[in-house]
């Protein structure tokens, strides 16, 4: 059965009392509790009340909330329960969460077949309806309890097998499903993988799809498709799911830090031998002949003349004057006679 209860915050304190007042003291203690990786269920806290009350805990793989996926969709139904409320009542959904749960608990589900209360209690529950439309089932047989306890079982028995029958048939159905849209291929122990990058924060979409760092797979769990992987450059492990990681054997393997920083240090110190001395000479040189193409090549206005009937070999004095003055400007200037700034050019 699935059941929700409102608290004030999601401490490790709230998430035990839930536990012991809702669950341990009205079902008894279970064998095991599986969880994602919350801080509220992997606190110290949590961890004692565990280990006094003999209670076994598992957890799913990072970001991959289909390891948990019953909670994971009675979250979403229970979401879309409260969106249908009307207004009136969305603004005091804490109070209609009992309710909410109490008809989703009778309500048939597609993958068993079976109400989650038929297969608590044995029984189907009595409702509003029923009573309305006077469609109550009533045993008048009067028996005694050791007769009442042997159809409950028997009838839960069947309802059990009936139920695990249909989930089985149900979850293979829906691994062909999603098998057809899987890619990529095996990852076995020793293999370069990279990780997806999910603990990113601000704009994801700008992002890294995966982690700049490359894992090495130190162990495997194929019924699961659990990967243990270790990182190259500290050394910590984790345990991720298949879906999170990229085979990257095509990536080159580091070296190590001191080889990579002599390598570098030492193309460095070539690369200045080489060129560190020629750089003032080679630059010097280029600006100095772009200058002078530039004062050369720039075309050069003729005065206006007053006389019309000046003769040609006039003006080709006048150009040869001006083009050697320009040359002695421009020496004038690389030579340190002024800043390049402070000389006019005749025109």
């Amino acid at each position: 059965m699935a059941h929700a209860f409102p608290c004030h915050d999601q401490s490790a304190k709230q998430v035990a009392r839930q536990l012991w007042d809702r669950y341990f003291c009205v079902y008894g203690f279970p064998e095991r509790i599986h969880s994602d990786q919350g801080a509220n269920f992997e606190s110290q806290l949590i961890q004692e009340l565990l280990l006094i009350a003999g209670v076994k805990k598992s957890r799913t793989t990072a970001y991959h909330p289909m390891g948990n996926g019953a909670v994971e969709r009675f979250n979403r139904t229970l979401g879309g329960m409260i969106r249908a409320l009307p207004p009136r009542l969305k603004q005091k959904w804490p109070q209609m969460l009992q309710t909410l749960t109490f008809a989703y608990n009778c309500t048939a589900h597609e993958s068993t077949g079976y109400a989650p209360f038929y297969l608590m209690y044995g029984r189907t529950p009595r409702l509003p309806v029923d009573v309305m439309f006077h469609n109550v089932e009533r045993d008048c047989d009067i028996v005694d309890y050791d007769k009442y306890v042997l159809k409950l079982r028997e009838d839960l028995r069947e309802a059990l097998s009936s139920a695990q029958a249909n989930a089985v048939t149900s979850q293979q159905h829906q691994a062909e499903v999603y098998n057809r849209r899987t890619k990529g291929h095996d990852i076995m122990e020793g293999d370069q993988v990279l990780l997806s990058n999910k603990g990113v924060r601000g704009c994801r979409k700008l992002a890294d799809k995966w982690e700049s760092i490359p894992y090495v797979v130190v162990a495997r769990d194929p019924k699961c498709h659990a990967y243990r992987i270790k990182n190259t450059s500290s050394g910590h492990e984790k345990v991720v799911h298949r879906n999170l990681l990229l085979c990257a054997n095509f990536l080159p393997l580091e070296l190590e830090d001191e080889d990579v920083e002599s390598s570098f240090a030492e193309s460095a110190d070539s690369s200045t031998d080489m060129t560190g001395s020629g750089v003032s000479e080679v630059a010097t040189d280029v600006i100095e002949d772009r200058t002078t193409n530039w004062v050369l090549d720039s075309p050069v206005p003729s005065p206006p003349s007053e006389c019309p009937g000046a003769n040609e070999e006039s003006e080709d004095v006048e150009l040869d004057d001006s083009v050697s003055q320009r040359e002695s400007v421009v020496d004038g200037m690389f030579k340190g006679n002024g800043p390049l700034s402070s000389v006019c050019l005749p025109i």
